[in-house]
């Protein structure tokens, strides 16, 4: 009779083991299957677009601005509310068109891989003028949480930027 009930222990204690080893070895294979981003690729990509939206801004283009966002962005702007979508963000461009955005530079310090996404961590350089007015100038740090478009492009997804600039 003892000996069936020790039996018990060890056939349930060599299924946790194999059982065990085919969760590692399963792990193993979808680690295997995701593919490995080139953060090196990764960062020339989102320069070579920071570059392409500095351009935008110099040429005024509202519509094209919204273009390097994700449909569902959010943009958290200084002193305002949350934007949501690429409507509302183009919407927001506009608006800082006219108030004088003329040159927006942007210079990435660092790139941080997130699953399927990345975030950069930068620096700006801005320059306002208003009708009528002297530039004005500020720069600045931002965050952006980059997500890769259906078309292998990346798009800014979530952005925050603030001013380096003491208070006034």
């Amino acid at each position: 009779m003892k000996k069936p009930l020790t039996v018990i222990p060890l056939v349930l204690l060599l299924c946790f083991a194999f059982g065990c080893q085919k969760g590692e070895e399963l792990a193993e294979e979808v680690k295997a299957e995701q593919p490995i981003m080139d953060m090196a690729q990764v960062r020339q990509a989102i320069e070579e677009t920071n570059v392409k939206f500095g351009e935008a801004i110099r040429t005024g283009d509202a519509t094209a601005l919204a273009t390097f966002f994700t449909e569902d962005a959010r943009i958290l702007p200084q002193n305002s509310e949350m934007i949501v979508g690429r409507e509302g963000i183009e919407a927001f461009w506009s608006r800082s068109l006219q108030m004088g955005i003329k040159d927006f530079i942007l210079t990435t310090v660092e790139v941080l891989e997130m699953g399927d996404m990345v975030c950069e961590i930068g620096k700006y350089d801005l320059t306002i003028q208003p009708e009528g007015q002297e530039a004005i100038k500020d720069n600045g740090k931002y965050v952006v949480i980059w997500k890769k478009a259906a078309d292998g492009t990346w798009k800014f997804h979530v952005e925050i930027c603030n001013t380096s600039l003491p208070a006034q």
